[in-house]
C-alpha cells in the first residue's frame, strides 16, 4: 500500500502534518492560506484542501475564523495510541474470524518485505511495509466502518511509525514475524495481547524522539 501523498494538497498536508508534529511548526502558529500558497508555489485552492485535512486529523485548530496548529504533545501521543489499541483490537478479533489462509500469506509476504528492507538497509522501504501489515488487520475485519474509521489517521501514524521506527529493522522485523505467528493460531486474546506490548513499545520511541526533540530546541 503506498501511502506518499500525490495531489498537490495531499503533498502539502503531508509536509505541514510532518513539521507540525515533529515540531519544526510551533504550537499555536497561524497558517495563512496566502503565505502557505505563495511558500509552495501555488493557487489557494490546494493549499485550503491540505489545511481541511490537517484540521480534520486534529493537528489544526479554528480560532476567530482562523487556523492554527495543534503541537501533537505527550497528550496527543497518549490519545491516538488508545485509539489505536482500540481500532486495532477489535480489527484484529475480526480478522482472526475473517481472514483466509491466502490473505495471512500475502500478510507473510510484507513482513518478508520487511526483511528485504533491513538487508538493503532501506528504512523507508519499511515503514511502508509496516503501514501495509498494521493496515491489513483492518481490511482483513470485513468490517467496512472499522476501515473508515482507521483511514483518517493513516497519514499521522505514517509519520509516527518512521519516529517510532527502530534502526535495527531486523529485530523490528523479527517482532513482526512474532506478531503475525501468534495471529496465524487464531488466539485473539494472545494476539491482542501481542498488540498491546508491540504499540506500548512503539509508544515509548515516539514519546523518546518528540521529548530529545524538545529537549534539543530548549537548548537553542
Amino acid at each position: 500500500m503506498d501511502l506518499r501523498p500525490l495531489a498537490m494538497g495531499e503533498q502539502i498536508a503531508h509536509q505541514l502534518r510532518l513539521e507540525i508534529i515533529t515540531g519544526a511548526i510551533a504550537d499555536g502558529t497561524h497558517l495563512a492560506e496566502d503565505a502557505l500558497a505563495t511558500r509552495f508555489d501555488v493557487s489557494r485552492g490546494p493549499v485550503r484542501d491540505a489545511l481541511r485535512q490537517l484540521e480534520t486529523e486534529g493537528l489544526l485548530e479554528a480560532r476567530r475564523k482562523r487556523l492554527y496548529a495543534r503541537a501533537l504533545g505527550m497528550d496527543g501521543v497518549e490519545e491516538l495510541y488508545a485509539l489505536r489499541q482500540a481500532l486495532e483490537s477489535l480489527a484484529i478479533r475480526l480478522a482472526i474470524e475473517n481472514a483466509s489462509a491466502k490473505e495471512w500469506d500475502a500478510l507473510q509476504e510484507v513482513v518478508d518485505r520487511m526483511r528485504a528492507a533491513g538487508e538493503a538497509e532501506d528504512v523507508q522501504m519499511f515503514a511502508d511495509a509496516d503501514m501495509e501489515f498494521h493496515t491489513a488487520f483492518y481490511i482483513y475485519s470485513r468490517n467496512r466502518r472499522l476501515l473508515e474509521a482507521w483511514k483518517p489517521y493513516q497519514r499521522t501514524f505514517a509519520i509516527l511509525f518512521e519516529m517510532s521506527d527502530t534502526p535495527d529493522i531486523p529485530a523490528a522485523t523479527d517482532d513482526h514475524q512474532g506478531f503475525l505467528d501468534i495471529v496465524r493460531t487464531g488466539d485473539a486474546d494472545a494476539a491482542v495481547k501481542r498488540l498491546h506490548l508491540h504499540l506500548t513499545l512503539a509508544k515509548g520511541h515516539v514519546r523518546g524522539v518528540l521529548r530529545d526533540g524538545r529537549a534539543a530546541g530548549d537548548a537553542d
